[in-house]
C-alpha cells in the first residue's frame, strides 16, 4: 500500500512573503504560518507582522530572516546592545522582560503537557530579576584576529565567526573591565590568536570569572600550546590594569575540537580560586569549577531546592550530580546528613573544600557516575529526600529506577531543559510519584533558557 503523499511546501528558498508571528519556538525564534506551513524566524516575537525572506525550506517547516518589520508587536523593545543583531548570545533582548518571563513559564507548561502528558501541571510564575543586567559572573570569549588586530568577542549566531565585543550588558562589571583592557595587553605581548580553520595560533579563549561578594577577578587563558611566552610580563601589566585581579591560570587545549577547555590547568599567579558568597555560605571557584553564572539567582535556586527537599534534623538526603556542592551544603546547613555524587573529580575536590570553608561536617562527597554509586548509597539506610541536577540530557534511566525503587518520600529535580525534565518526570510518575509543583527561575535573562526546580512526592497506596 502506498504511503500518504506529502504536500509540497507552499514557498521556496529566496522567496519573500508577509506573515504574522503567533508564537515562539523553544530556542526563542518567532514562529508563524504561511498557508499552514510553519516558518521559524530568529529575532521575531509574537505580534510582529513582518516581511520574511526564506533561507531554508524543508518538507514540514522553513526558516527565514526578517526583511522588514511592517508592524511591531506591543512587547517589542529596542535592544540595549550594539551587537544585538549579530551576537548569538541573547535570543530575546528585543522582548519586554515581563513578556520574556511569561513566555518561559509557558515553555515549561507546554513541555509538561506535550511531552510529559501532565494535564494540568502546577507551574508557578517565573522568578525573575529586579535588574536583569550585569548578572553573568563567568564569560568565555573566543579570541580571533580581525583586520590584523587581536579581538575578543562572541560567535555570530549559528557560525564560528567572532563578533568583536567591547562590552556586554549581561556581564559582571569586572568582566567588562577586563574585556576592555585585554586585547591591547595581548597585542603588546605578541600573543597570537588561534585560528580554527588552520589549527594554528596560541590563544583560543580568555575566560573571566568574578566574585560579586568579594569583587575578585579570575582570568583563565585557554591555549593551543604548552605555555604562554613571557607570561610573567603579561601578568605584571594585568595586575596594574586590573587591581581586582586575584588569580591567573592557563588551560591547555591542543585538540581540534569545539570543547572549550582541556584537561591540564595550572595557576600562573595568585590564588587557586576566588570566593563567592550567598545565603550565608562561601564557595571556592577554581578555573574549571562548575558554578551557576548568575550568583543572585543561584541563591534563589538553592533556597528553593532546600525548601522543597525539606531536609532537616537527623534526616538523610542525597544530592545527585552535585557539582561543587552548592545545593548539598544548603541541605546540610538545615541539619541534614547529605551524600553528594559527581563524576568530575575536580568538582568533588571543590565541594569538599567548600564544606571546610563553611565548617560543615555532615556532607559526604563522592566521585563517580551517579548511576553506578546510587544503588550502593541507597542500601546504606533510608533517605528522606533526593535532589537531582543532571546535565541538559536529563537523568540516566538507571538513576530514575533506583530512586523510584527506594521509595524516597521527596524528590527535587533541578533542570535547565524543560523537554528532558518533562520526559523524566513522566517516568517517575509511572513509578508512583506525584508531580506537586514546579518553580521556574530566570537564570539567564534575555536568552531562551529557563531553570526549573520541581517537587515530586511518593504516593503511598
Amino acid at each position: 500500500m502506498a504511503g500518504k503523499k506529502l504536500r509540497q511546501p507552499p514557498l521556496q528558498a529566496g522567496e519573500q512573503r508577509t506573515m504574522e508571528i503567533t508564537g515562539l519556538g523553544h530556542a526563542g525564534e518567532g514562529v508563524g504560518r504561511i498557508e499552514g506551513f510553519a516558518v521559524f524566524v530568529p529575532g521575531a516575537i509574537p505580534g510582529d507582522f513582518i516581511i520574511v525572506e526564506m533561507e531554508e525550506v524543508k518538507q514540514r517547516h522553513g526558516r527565514g530572516r526578517i526583511v522588514e518589520i511592517v508592524r511591531p508587536a506591543g512587547q517589542r523593545i529596542a535592544p540595549d546592545c550594539e551587537i544585538a543583531g549579530d551576537c548569538g548570545g541573547c535570543q530575546l533582548q528585543h522582548m519586554d522582560y515581563g513578556a520574556q518571563l511569561e513566555w518561559k513559564r509557558q515553555l515549561v507548561v507546554d513541555a509538561l503537557t506535550r511531552i510529559g502528558k501532565f494535564p494540568e501541571p502546577i507551574v508557578r510564575p517565573v522568578i525573575g530579576m529586579s535588574d536583569p543586567q550585569g548578572y553573568r559572573n563567568k564569560v568565555q570569549y573566543p579570541v580571533a584576529e580581525v583586520n590584523g588586530k587581536i579581538v575578543l568577542g562572541f560567535y555570530r549566531g549559528g557560525t564560528r565567526s567572532v563578533v568583536p565585543t567591547a562590552y556586554c550588558g549581561n556581564s559582571h562589571h569586572l568582566c567588562n573591565k577586563a574585556l576592555a583592557v585585554m586585547p591591547a595587553l595581548l597585542e603588546k605581548h605578541g600573543i597570537t590568536a588561534y585560528d580554527e580553520a588552520s589549527g594554528q595560533g596560541l590563544l583560543r579563549r580568555v575566560v573571566f570569572r568574578a566574585s560579586a561578594a568579594r569583587s575578585q577577578l579570575m582570568v583563565v587563558f585557554v591555549i593551543n600550546g604548552e605555555a604562554i611566552p613571557k607570561a610573567d610580563e603579561l601578568i605584571m601589566d594585568m595586575r596594574v590594569a586590573l587591581p581586582e585581579l586575584a588569580s591567573v591560570a592557563q588551560n591547555v587545549n591542543q585538540k581540534r575540537t569545539g570543547v572549550i577547555m582541556g584537561e591540564s590547568t595550572k595557576v600562573l599567579w595568585g590564588q587557586p580560586y576566588i570566593i563567592e558568597e550567598f545565603n550565608e555560605l562561601r564557595f571556592a571557584i577554581s578555573p574549571r569549577s562548575f558554578f551557576q553564572v548568575n550568583t543572585q539567582q543561584a541563591a534563589v535556586l538553592c533556597r528553593q531546592a532546600a525548601e522543597y527537599a525539606g531536609a532537616a534534623g537527623s534526616s538523610k538526603a542525597i544530592d545527585c550530580y552535585c557539582g561543587t556542592g552548592s545545593i548539598a551544603l544548603h541541605l546540610a546547613k538545615q541539619g541534614a546528613r547529605v551524600v553528594g555524587v559527581e563524576v568530575v573529580p575536580e568538582a568533588i575536590s571543590d565541594a569538599k573544600l567548600n564544606a571546610e570553608l563553611n565548617e560543615i561536617k555532615t556532607a559526604d562527597f563522592r566521585v563517580g557516575k551517579v548511576e553506578k554509586l546510587l544503588p550502593g548509597i541507597l542500601k546504606e539506610g533510608p533517605v528522606e529526600a533526593a535532589v537531582v541536577d543532571p546535565p541538559r540530557r536529563g537523568c540516566e534511566p538507571e538513576v530514575l529506577s533506583a530512586l523510584a525503587e527506594a521509595r524516597i518520600p521527596r524528590l527535587v529535580y533541578v533542570s535547565c531543559n524543560p523537554s528532558s525534565l518533562a520526559r523524566d518526570l513522566a517516568v517517575l510518575a509511572k513509578r508512583g510519584y506525584q508531580l506537586r509543583e514546579i518553580q521556574p527561575i530566570d537564570m539567564f535573562p534575555h536568552t531562551s533558557h529557563v531553570e526549573c526546580v520541581t517537587l515530586m512526592s511518593k504516593v503511598e497506596k
